[in-house]
């Protein structure tokens, strides 16, 4: 049984408080315990990785989050 690769892309998560959308760089432990919003630190909700469209939509959000800057938030 082989395991599942684990992505490279940036992790996005919503700020229900702030109507935000924010990214990080993928890891474990932002799956167990989500990054906070950077507006209100409040903790979001996970949507996935971050898809082409959010790439092309926010690239300078993504790029940041990539190379592991601090959290930066997106509007919706």
């Amino acid at each position: 049984m082989t395991m599942p690769t684990v992505s490279n892309m940036p992790i996005k998560f919503e700020c229900h408080h702030c109507q935000k959308i924010y990214m990080q760089k993928y890891s474990a432990e932002a799956l167990v315990n989500y990054p906070h919003c950077p507006d209100c630190d409040t903790a979001g909700m996970l949507l996935g990785s971050v898809e082409t469209e959010d790439i092309l939509k926010h690239p300078v959000t993504f790029i940041k989050s990539f190379f592991n800057l601090p959290l930066l938030k997106q509007g919706t």
